[in-house]
């Protein structure tokens, strides 16, 4: 848990280093709901390609987060994050998220995230990469 805690912290200011300080590079994350973006990826090149590049992409600065709480159960730990950035077109973007880690050496290797995918679906139809 502490793993997390201390990667999180790391990333309020930018939320991509998150995943670069401790998802292992052949993690299988899954982003929970409907629509083209909720699927099981194999591996972070595939995640940040298909998923978070878009998003990403759309934003003026940065994605900061809150984190709300940090909980573990075993190897799986769970961790509750809000976050805020400015789009390009000037308008907020804010979301929360409910991640479900699964812990191997100081390392995510497979997960399942709970998001707002309008609030995802929204900007990426508003706002040109």
């Amino acid at each position: 848990m502490t793993v997390v805690q201390e990667a999180l912290a790391a990333a309020t200011s930018d939320f991509t280093k998150f995943f670069e300080a401790i998802f292992a590079t052949d993690v299988e994350w899954t982003i929970a709901g409907h629509g083209p973006v909720a699927r099981t990826y194999n591996g972070l090149e595939d995640l940040f390609t298909n998923a978070e590049a878009a998003l990403f992409s759309r934003f003026a600065e940065p994605l900061r987060i809150t984190v709300r709480g940090v909980w573990a159960d075993g190897d799986k730990v769970f961790a509750q994050i809000d976050s805020a950035t400015t789009a390009k077109d000037g308008k907020p973007y804010a979301n929360g998220y409910m991640y479900i880690m699964s812990m191997e050496d100081g390392k995510v290797v497979s997960g399942i995230e709970w998001l707002d995918l309008t609030a995802y679906y929204e900007i990426l139809d508003r706002v040109d990469p």
